[in-house]
């Protein structure tokens, strides 16, 4: 029998709330086996960050308990599961920016020469943690001039040197580049081999086949099945994740427009430079053209200028050093973002809470935003509430938005069924650009394969699309051409059938390669 570490036995947390108690964990038993990779996968809402806050003492559960090595424990605090060679690694990296890497690694356990601080000997403790486990970081460094992929292997080192011996990882590869993200599988073997055992929570399929060892899948708060990667396939872990078949072959877009050359401009952006936004990024010389019938991906590390892209595209940000956008041919960049709105621009932003849906009103006052303003469904200064209302509740239908009535409050959707109210209104509104903003970030499988083929849709009937997202499975499965951004220039084109396609956008992503795409603009 294999050494099991770690269980998780019986395990159920219920969130109050007014109308009816969210259970985020119902019953469920789950267990590591030393020196294994486990991914622990489902749908969003599905309880896996419950299990591994419980895990990790950020929540008490309400019923059940944890067994760790054979005794059972009780965490009332991370300091405590700490203090039982449980870490954590975030997705929103825990460290002092000023620090130094050394600095970052040892705080709260300084070594000490006298009453100050021995630097030296933290140095020397990053870096013999640093050689053994394979996690190149340099001692002296300050955080804020570290990568991201830097800054995860100091949180990862951080905990080992507190003696993690069970390592949780929470979407470890978010913020990594493609050949980052085989780094760090590579320090995931080097940690099993010395007797580490990991957790990682992940919604992306291929590494979980790439990564993991086993797979526990959990769906509505319940734990469906425990499976072994070697007598699986992505295929069959989508289906146990959301319930039914699902198709994630990785390439889905086919060029329907014909001929390139035939094809008319509907989006471009000419030697864009913008001010610097509130984090510290413009946009230096930036073009991109997007024509009917194709998706233009912009593929990038997030914070390298995706946003600003989006913003200029869509009127929302209008400090433009030079430049300029055209819409068809017409110069569209001193437009007001309503006015770009209504002459068929579309928005799917990334944040949906924030600039997709008013918080506080219902479905019907989300999804009827902009249709108030075209005469099919006004009179004057009064509206057709007879047949707006007819309308929102046909896109309910179409989009399968999950929902009891149109008057329900936008907050008491899913984030899935949020976005899909978002979808239905902008694709509605859609003249012939669409601007797709992360599309479904945080949102479920069953979602994502949705919004997927309405975009596939729009791109076959002639519609253009510009797709900015960080996920780049998302970018290369649904892209006729691909662009990547470094630090708010568009360093590369790649075509999405080339091959190496993900190690040629990796190196582009890290600032490695040519600024120069020739004359293809």
């Amino acid at each position: 029998m294999e050494n099991i570490v770690l269980q998780l036995n019986h395990i159920t947390k219920v969130f109050p709330h007014p109308e009816k108690p969210v259970v985020a964990n119902d019953d469920v038993s789950f267990e590591l086996r030393q020196g294994e990779v486990h991914a622990l996968v489902g749908e969003n809402g599905t309880g896996k960050s419950t299990l591994m806050n419980i895990l990790y003492g950020m929540l008490l559960p309400d019923e059940g308990t944890i067994t760790l090595e054979g005794e059972r424990v009780a965490f009332k605090n991370p300091r405590d599961a700490i203090a039982h060679g449980i870490g954590m690694v975030h997705q929103h990296f825990m460290l002092v920016p000023s620090f130094s890497v050394a600095e970052n690694l040892v705080f709260t356990y300084e070594p000490k020469k006298g009453i100050f601080v021995d630097l030296k000997e933290a140095e020397k403790i990053a870096s013999e943690l640093s050689e053994t486990y394979g996690l190149y970081v340099d001692p002296k460094k300050k955080i804020r001039e570290c990568t991201l992929s830097m800054q995860q292997r100091v949180e990862i080192l951080k905990i080992l040197f507190h003696g993690a011996k069970i390592l949780i990882f929470d979407e470890p590869t978010a913020v990594l580049t493609p050949q980052e993200s085989a780094e760090l599988f590579k320090a995931f073997d080097a940690l099993k081999k010395a007797g580490k055992s990991i957790i990682f929570i992940t919604h992306k399929l291929k590494e979980v086949m790439a990564a993991a060892d086993r797979a526990t899948i959990m769906r509505k708060g319940k734990v469906i099945d425990a499976v072994k990667i070697s007598g699986t396939s992505m295929e069959e872990l989508a289906g146990k994740m959301i319930g039914k078949k699902i198709d994630v072959t990785v390439r889905k877009m086919k060029n329907t427009g014909g001929p390139e050359k035939d094809r008319k401009s509907v989006l471009r952006m000419e030697h864009i430079s913008t001010e610097e936004n509130i984090s510290g990024m413009s946009l230096k010389d930036v073009t991109l053209d997007v024509k009917e019938g194709e998706i233009i991906g912009i593929a990038g590390i997030g914070g390298n200028g995706q946003e600003l892209i989006v913003e200029v595209a869509a009127g929302l940000f209008r400090r433009l050093k030079q430049g300029r956008v055209l819409y068809r041919g017409e110069e569209i960049h001193k437009l007001s973002p309503g006015t770009m709105r209504s002459i068929g621009i579309a928005h799917i932003t990334g944040e949906r809470y924030i600039r997709g849906v008013s918080s506080q009103s219902d479905i019907y006052d989300n999804m009827v935003m902009g249709f108030h303003r075209k005469e099919e469904y006004s009179s004057g200064m009064f509206l057709r509430l007879k047949k707006l209302r007819a309308w929102i509740r046909e896109l309910v239908q179409e989009f399968n938005i999950k929902t009891s009535s149109v008057t329900t409050p936008i907050m008491n959707l899913s984030g899935g069924n949020v976005q899909k109210c978002i979808l239905a209104r902008e694709l509605s509104l859609a003249e012939d650009l669409i601007i797709a903003e992360e599309p479904t970030r945080g949102v479920d499988i069953g979602s994502i394969e949705f919004i997927h083929n309405q975009l596939l849709q729009k791109a076959g009937r002639g519609y253009g699309v510009l797709l900015v997202s960080t996920d780049l499975d998302e970018v290369l499965s649904l892209s006729s051409r691909i662009l990547v951004m470094n630090a708010g220039r568009i360093i590369g084109e790649v075509d999405p059938e080339e091959p190496d396609v993900e190690k040629k956008i990796g190196l582009y992503m890290a600032g490695v390669g040519k600024a120069d795409r020739g004359d293809r603009e």
